[in-house]
């Protein structure tokens, strides 16, 4: 090998790797160009040499001379709820075991979401994952333009465009009905959040309405948040309706591990014998034993798996239909209903 060294301030490049391997710079491409045609000698002797030198290939600025990209931009907002969290984890997870680089951007307010959805359509995306409020119409009509696949998980239905993930809000009213009540429940109430978001509300609309259908009350309770001390707080705001309530849907389940100890250590109601609770997510603390906290699973993994299969068949057939799927739910039975089985 030629021994000519890049000093020791500047940044190693392909033809400082190519020196050293004593090879074309066009052999170092090919061995960091997935595919290319490279005998096995060759490549070990650049892999040693970009490994002495620290060097790392530029693939975002490959990706831009190839007109080729791995990038997916994924958009999320509220990652300090632990549902978000763990939906955006499983997202990076299932990109990368498919070969992309998931790219996160954070916005959580709807002025945010039109700037950074721009910028990063700059750079050659090969798809956007959207978990965080609706794409404005001027982004959609562009990733159509610019044939970049976009997929939303549990948004607005409006605009139209994009493949989509949408919880069945219906499905989800009859679950959590049915849980409380076979476990008892007859005089019902829900939390709301004043800070509202396409899911919950569709989950708090659909299970209002159902639960009339069957001409039964139920109480829609107030809330600044989706926090645990919002629920919490809901629950002593509105005291005297829960007390006449035997059956509590928490909408998350964030507030309603929040409203369970507002129920247990502020208003010192038991529960489930006085009233029962469930939630709807299934985060990890929904399990823990001061809770223990019947609810309803979102399959976070299984909804990764499914929208980076509809990003990358969309990118094999950019003019097929669009693709909605509603995700399977599953009931969770634990000690807030009294672990009883649903209907």
């Amino acid at each position: 090998m030629t021994e000519r060294r890049p000093p020791e301030h500047r940044r190693p490049t392909s033809h400082d790797v190519a020196r050293l391997a004593g090879v074309s710079r066009s052999a170092v491409s090919r061995c960091f160009t997935p595919g290319a045609s490279i005998s096995e000698e060759t490549r070990n002797r650049i892999m040693s040499a970009a490994t002495e030198l620290g060097y790392r290939a530029n693939a975002l600025a490959r990706n831009l001379k190839s007109q080729q990209s791995q990038l997916v931009a994924i958009l999320a907002s509220r990652l300090d709820t632990p549902f978000r969290a763990r939906q955006v984890k499983h997202l990076s997870r299932a990109l990368i075991a498919e070969g992309f680089r998931p790219l996160l951007l954070t916005a959580d307010h709807s002025d945010d979401l039109e700037p950074l959805l721009s910028s990063m359509l700059d750079y050659n995306l090969a798809g956007m994952i959207v978990t965080s409020d609706t794409p404005p119409v001027a982004v959609v009509d562009e990733c159509k333009r610019l044939r970049v696949p976009l997929v939303l998980i549990n948004r607005n239905p409006e605009p139209d465009g994009g493949d989509r993930i949408q919880l069945d809000t219906r499905a989800a009213a009859e679950m959590v009905f049915d849980m409380l009540y076979t476990a008892g429940a007859r005089r019902f109430a829900v939390l709301r959040p004043e800070d509202r978001t396409y899911t919950v509300m569709g989950r708090v609309s659909a299970f209002c309405e159902l639960v009339r259908s069957k001409g039964l009350s139920c109480h829609q309770l107030s809330c600044d948040t989706q926090s645990y001390a919002a629920g919490r707080a809901s629950i002593c705001q509105h005291a005297e309706l829960i007390q006449g309530c035997d059956g509590l849907f928490g909408t998350t389940d964030l507030l309603a591990c929040g409203a369970l100890d507002g129920l247990k250590h502020d208003l010192v109601l038991r529960v489930p014998e006085d009233i029962r609770v469930v939630g709807f997510d299934d985060i990890e603390q929904a399990s823990w034993a001061p809770y223990d906290l019947s609810t309803v699973r979102q399959d976070a993994g299984a909804q990764a798996e499914l929208a980076v299969a509809m990003m990358r068949a969309r990118l094999q057939a950019p003019d097929a239909p669009i693709r909605r799927e509603h995700p399977p739910l599953q009931p969770i039975l634990r000690g807030t209903t009294g672990k009883t089985e649903t209907r």
